[in-house]
């Protein structure tokens, strides 16, 4: 299983066929994309890139110390259960530590709460709506403190 950083332009074809089928393609550029601390991992098999996730240097607003945001995870359905998601979070764990992050964040919708929890993230919010796209949770992985 191959994970690797990846372009920004490769991350939004997975993005609008699993996150966004039904909006223009444009949404599925985020304001940080291109940002200089911002960077998206792919899961690559056989060539082709089957899990994306991006990376920004935000941090939450009720916790600093949680200095970066997921945004934009999908899983080809191809691949959903072989464990991309799963390799692609813990390949930017190594990044996160590597920049000294506290901890990353990330607005998560309903269906994959369970996913996050089983990957060590707890929910930190009430259930809220994004519009046009559906209810979520803020989810956080907070990084031990070294002392």
């Amino acid at each position: 299983m191959e994970i690797q950083l990846i372009e920004a332009s490769e991350v939004i074809p997975l993005r609008h066929e699993v996150l966004r089928p039904h909006q223009p393609i444009e949404t599925c550029t985020y304001p940080d994309d291109h940002a200089e601390k911002t960077f998206h991992l792919g899961g690559i098999k056989n060539g082709r890139i089957v899990a994306v996730g991006t990376f920004s240097n935000r941090s939450h607003e009720t916790d600093p110390e949680l200095t970066y945001q997921l945004r934009g995870m999908a899983t080809s359905p191809d691949v959903r259960g072989e464990g991309y998601g799963k390799a692609l979070l813990e390949e930017a764990r190594k990044v996160l530590a590597a920049r000294q992050a506290g901890g990353w964040w990330c607005n998560a919708r309903l269906v994959a709460v369970p996913f996050y929890e089983r990957s060590g993230l707890t929910i930190a919010s009430e259930s809220f709506e994004i519009e046009g796209i559906g209810p979520h949770h803020v989810m956080v992985d907070r990084f031990a403190r070294k002392e």
